[in-house]
């Protein structure tokens, strides 16, 4: 009996083992699955668009109640650049990067 406890003891500790090597995840799957951001917001709807303007802007910590328009002023795979207009008249310079970093640059202070 004792005999048959260690030995189910031994087995399963040895499926264990198995069982961790099959979940490694193997690096180039990792990279193969890296969202690309900048395609993402080109290809959003108007309204989305201006949402993830709105939230960088304020994300910023500048002030914006609502983004009213927003249009692309700079083309390029890596990084283009829209001009977001606010509901105050300001405009702010956004620039989404392929990692998801927006980077905004406006002439009003938080």
């Amino acid at each position: 009996m004792m005999r048959t406890i260690l030995t189910s003891i031994a087995l399963l500790a040895l499926c264990a083992c198995d069982a961790a090597e099959k979940n490694v995840t193997e690096p180039r799957e990792v990279a193969g699955n890296v969202t690309n951001y900048v395609a993402e917001v080109v290809a959003l709807p108007e309204r989305q668009r201006n949402a993830v303007f709105f939230r960088a802007i304020r994300d910023a910590g500048l002030p914006c109640q609502n983004v009213t328009g927003a249009e692309q002023i700079a083309t390029g795979e890596k990084a283009p650049m829209w001009r977001a207009q606010c509901e105050d008249g300001v405009a702010h310079l956004i620039q989404v990067l392929p990692d998801g970093t927006a980077n905004v640059v406006s002439r009003a202070t938080p």
